[in-house]
């Protein structure tokens, strides 16, 4: 009797397992979205996660906007010196 319990009480958490796996299927069409609120570097960062590296490395916005990013991460000052 106790086999029986322990089996369904097993299948009952694969059952809920499986249920929560199925709720966290990523989106189908390869597109990731991210809300993108008011803030115009969060906009321009968006834009710039598309480019090539060779389209990257040329591209200034986005190499200020990256610099603006760490600038913000790490709390520095806006007028320090980028390195």
């Amino acid at each position: 009797m106790l086999k029986l319990i322990a089996f369904a009480m097993g299948g009952l958490v694969l059952l809920m397992a499986a249920m929560e796996l199925g709720k966290a299927v990523p989106d189908k069409t390869g597109t990731s979205v991210m809300p993108v609120a008011d803030d115009p570097l969060r906009a321009e960062l968006a834009r710039c996660r598309d480019l090539t590296p060779d389209d990257l490395a040329t591209d200034t916005a986005c190499r200020a906007a990256w610099a603006e990013n760490r600038r913000r991460f790490f709390r520095a000052p806006a007028d320090a010196p980028e390195e």
